[in-house]
């Protein structure tokens, strides 16, 4: 088996992966990117980017490409219960852009930015400085002084480090997305969270005359659908009238669902057994809140000053440490008010009671600043980054 050597070796090549790829490759540092799948690929995702990740790609020369795609701005969120409903603006506008766009932006971006590429290639064993790579009959042993672990909310590695939360049975849910063909003259300047029981989703325009339509259930909800997500989303119209007239708005332009593996709201460490994790590998953020591809994005530059000084350490402990803590300050607060408002959300009757008691002008305020970053903060550690 031949070896490779790299600085960096990052296992995942979603939006925390290549990001992270590309921040360190452009400082010269060398990088190995992995990814069983072959770019462009879809993903399930809400595909809402919110404006808090919008400063990281500013600096990566993203955002424009995002633009010239025709990804449209987001600038309002509408909250639809059974019987009642809330509209609030967004203090900046985000951005409704599909994983099959955004991940191969990203990805190209690394492997501009000097990052080595290793696209269907499927990690198979994984240590703190070591990734085992396979395509077809071929094997590969990428030797790093840093392995990092962005493969996402499930992945075969998590049992591997035996991580805590991969026993857990009671908090699992599951995804589902399909992109719709937008109605004529149907605004693409909103997102529409909408309840159910024990689930909700989300509904946002992407590029291409594209909507996105990505829920989120509780697995108790899913005995006797046996994976038919056609049948799931007939139950839950029927049950929602307002779910049955979103719905009816659109023509499925997919022909088939995108669903997850098991989506596990638990605590999880942003190191394990040496291996530095981002994205939804470090933690997973409740995608009712948008903030999704924001963490990943911004996980990966929390990141790196942490990756650049682990290459030379003689001691990691110390280090290890302070990106536990930092990782902890940036999102740990966001994770957790993600999750009461999901709890909430996936409770038509408590979210119409909520939205009949709340402060109408503060729950806004409240929401996006409990579930997302400061946009100015992220703009200020994204220049500290760029201009060393």
């Amino acid at each position: 088996m031949e070896t490779l050597t790299f600085d960096v070796a990052v296992v995942g090549a979603g939006p925390a992966g290549s990001t992270a790829a590309a921040l360190l490759a452009r400082r010269g540092i060398s990088v190995a990117l992995v990814d069983r799948d072959v770019f462009p690929r879809d993903k399930l995702c809400g595909e809402f980017l919110s404006y808090d990740a919008l400063p990281v790609l500013h600096a990566l020369g993203v955002v424009n490409a995002i633009e010239a795609a025709g990804a449209p701005s987001i600038r309002r969120c509408r909250i639809v219960g059974s019987r009642r409903l809330h509209e609030f603006d967004f203090p900046h506008a985000a951005r409704g852009v599909s994983r099959l766009l955004l991940d191969d932006l990203l990805f190209r971006t690394a492997e501009s930015s000097g990052a080595t590429t290793f696209a269907g290639w499927t990690a198979t064993d994984l240590s703190a400085n070591q990734v085992t790579v396979a395509r077809g009959d071929e094997t590969l042993a990428l030797r790093a002084r840093v392995v990092i672990g962005a493969w996402g909310r499930w992945g075969r590695f998590d049992a591997q480090l035996q991580r805590q939360f991969v026993r857990d049975r009671s908090h699992r849910n599951f995804g589902f997305k399909r992109h719709y063909a937008r109605r004529e003259g149907s605004s693409d300047d909103s997102i529409e969270l909408y309840s159910f029981s024990r689930g909700y989703l989300g509904v946002s325009a992407v590029e291409g005359g594209l909507t996105n339509i990505c829920g989120l259930v509780h697995m108790s909800r899913l005995s006797g659908h046996k994976g038919r997500w056609d049948a799931f989303v007939t139950s839950i119209r029927a049950e929602e009238r307002r779910l049955e007239a979103m719905y009816s708005r659109y023509e499925p332009a997919q022909e088939q669902f995108l669903s997850s593996e098991p989506v596990i709201f638990r605590a999880r460490s942003p190191i394990e057994r040496g291996v530095v994790m981002i994205g939804d590998a470090s933690g997973v953020m409740d995608p009712l809140t948008g903030s999704g591809m924001a963490m990943a994005v911004q996980s990966a530059l929390v990141a790196a000053p942490h990756i650049v000084r682990l290459l030379t350490a003689s001691d990691r402990s110390a280090i290890e440490d302070a990106y536990r803590a930092e990782h902890a300050r940036m999102f740990a607060r966001r994770i957790g008010w993600s999750r009461r408002a999901a709890y909430v959300l996936a409770r038509p009757r408590l979210l119409d009671a909520a939205l009949a008691i709340v402060r109408v002008e503060a729950l806004p305020r409240f929401l996006l600043g409990h579930t997302r970053g400061n946009r100015d903060a992220v703009a200020r550690l994204t220049d500290a980054w760029f201009s060393c």
